[in-house]
């Protein structure tokens, strides 16, 4: 009995230091969130149609101030064939253009700051905070800047759907609306022939992106003999049809259209590519009452805390994130079902 009591208390006092111990960090995944661009496949079932006529409408509504068409006027590619008035357009161009060249020199003074606070303290007469503080601003006036050149891309987009051109060689064979007239988004203003062309028509789900197609290499399978192609998606339609999906046309190359028969099943594959977004394995996903978070680890004390993300959609075996994390915020991915607030974590052996 006194040996077992003796025993006893030796396992105590041998247990005793342990716990004042810190808790050593856990070694789990980590994964730096970087922004990556997405392309997503996009296969779709339409048919074969001439290019007999097509009608060409605005992206944006307003009054035309200019129409030049007349039935039987043809028109070559990139030639203007009516506009709606600018001026509220123009206004909105200006003002964006003014708000990028301020962007860009307040850019330019804070990259001059960082460098000089950078020299600074590499000469020992600086301090790392003022050098963390111009790192910050250079930060800021980058962000700043992009946001700037993003609204600019955006007011020129509408400049451009001011006009109505020619995206081929056409005749104008209707006319739906004369000089003067208020005409909103997507109305037909002309009905327009090509010649001698047969055309690929799909019918596509309304996924965002679809709009930036226009212009791009889609890849066409005709039912039969006729071996897969590749054509240009030539006309995305800004607005739903009847059946809630949008309309996408692609030209028939010259030399195919004799072997492909109007009325032919076809099918189309093209990458679509959205806005990037930071993509992170599944692994990384926890939750909180908020909704969906991830674990992110400060730098500076290796712990870890929740951080609520929004999610934009669920891959194979990754997550795209939507708002909630920064470029080069460090996520824990495997061992994340044992964290909790404050908890000090270090890398696998072999990962980051």
């Amino acid at each position: 009995m006194m040996a077992d009591r003796n025993m006893l208390v030796a396992l105590f006092l041998a247990v005793l230091p342990l716990a004042g111990r810190a808790e050593p960090p856990l070694a789990v995944e980590l994964i730096t969130a970087k922004t990556e661009p997405v392309v997503q496949e996009l296969r779709v079932i339409g048919s074969v149609e001439a290019t007999d006529s097509f009608p060409a409408s605005f992206r944006r509504g307003g009054q035309i101030d200019m129409l030049s068409a007349e039935v039987g006027q043809r028109f070559s590619a990139g030639e203007v064939i009516a506009r709606i008035d600018p001026t509220n357009v123009v206004a909105q161009l200006d003002a964006a253009q003014a708000n990028l060249d301020a962007a860009e020199a307040a850019l330019v003074q804070a990259v001059q700051t960082r460098d000089r606070t950078q020299s600074m303290l590499d000469r020992g007469v600086g301090t790392q905070a003022q050098n963390d503080a111009a790192q910050q601003d250079y930060l800021e006036a980058k962000a700043q800047r992009d946001q700037a050149g993003a609204l600019l891309e955006t007011a020129e987009q509408a400049y451009e759907d001011t006009e109505l051109k020619a995206d081929r060689d056409v005749t104008v064979i209707e006319r739906y609306a004369d000089l003067g007239e208020v005409v909103s988004a997507g109305t037909a203003v002309v009905q327009l022939a090509p010649e001698d062309q047969r055309q690929a028509v799909f019918l596509a789900p309304d996924t965002a992106g679809l709009s930036s197609l226009r212009g791009h290499v889609i890849e066409l399978d005709p039912a039969g003999p006729v071996a897969a192609f590749e054509a240009t998606v030539t006309e995305v339609l800004p607005v739903l049809n009847a059946t809630g999906t949008v309309e996408i046309h692609a030209d028939i190359p010259a030399d195919k259209v004799a072997d492909i028969p109007i009325g032919t099943s076809i099918t189309g594959r093209v990458a679509l590519r959205m806005t990037p977004r930071i993509l992170l394995p599944w692994t990384v996903l926890s939750a909180s009452v908020e909704g969906p978070a991830v674990w992110v680890r400060d730098p500076k004390t290796g712990t870890v805390t929740p951080k609520q993300v929004r999610i934009d959609s669920y891959e194979d075996d990754m997550i795209s994130i939507a708002g909630g994390l920064e470029e080069g915020d460090v996520v824990v991915g495997a061992g994340s079902h044992l964290l909790y607030a404050g908890r000090q974590v270090e890398a696998l052996e072999g990962g980051e």
